[in-house]
């Protein structure tokens, strides 16, 4: 039990920070939200979300592509929701307690947003090592990578990139 509380701690902990970044004069800790999108470590630029949540009711939409899972209602206002883990690697996100929707910035786009496997915590491109590597370009997902001190390799997710791919742009079936 102790440890399903402090997971709950730590959640509610990293919750508040985002929402103290956002407050007018507020130094950002950091700039970057990670999370996992399927099998990968993604770096979500906060300017680019506005708000995360847990997963509410999804409802179906028929003859559209399997990544859109539907729409939501968050607080009256429909959003689109949309599975990246499905879109990059074909793999359905679980919807479990660590899942979280991620609702995108009005200045990327309106009412659409997209769940995660699970949010890692906030975290600084300045405390990371650009590899010199780089990874496969996708819809979504920015080429160059970075390493943590752990080692972890971290993808940039794109969502200007995102939302004008066509791909993304047209989710109903053809």
């Amino acid at each position: 039990m102790a440890k399903g509380s402090q997971l709950r701690d730590y959640q509610t902990s990293i919750l508040a920070r985002l929402e103290d970044a956002k407050k007018p004069g507020a130094e950002a800790p950091a700039g970057y939200l990670g999370v996992v999108i399927g099998s990968k470590n993604v770096l979500v630029n906060l300017q680019e979300i506005s708000e995360t949540l847990p997963v509410a009711d999804i409802h179906r939409v028929p003859i559209v592509k399997p990544w859109f899972l539907g729409v939501a209602n968050v607080r009256g206002v429909l959003y689109a929701i949309n599975d990246l883990g499905q879109m990059l690697e074909n793999k359905l996100t679980s919807i479990s307690s660590n899942a979280r929707l991620l609702l995108m910035s009005d200045a990327v786009t309106s009412n659409v947003a997209f769940v995660v496997d699970k949010m890692i915590g906030l975290r600084r491109l300045d405390e990371m090592k650009l590899r010199e590597e780089n990874a496969e370009e996708s819809a979504c997902l920015k080429a160059q990578t970075y390493q943590d001190q752990e080692n972890r390799v971290w993808h940039m997710l794109d969502c200007d990139k995102l939302v004008h791919s066509k791909e993304f742009a047209i989710p109903y079936v053809a």
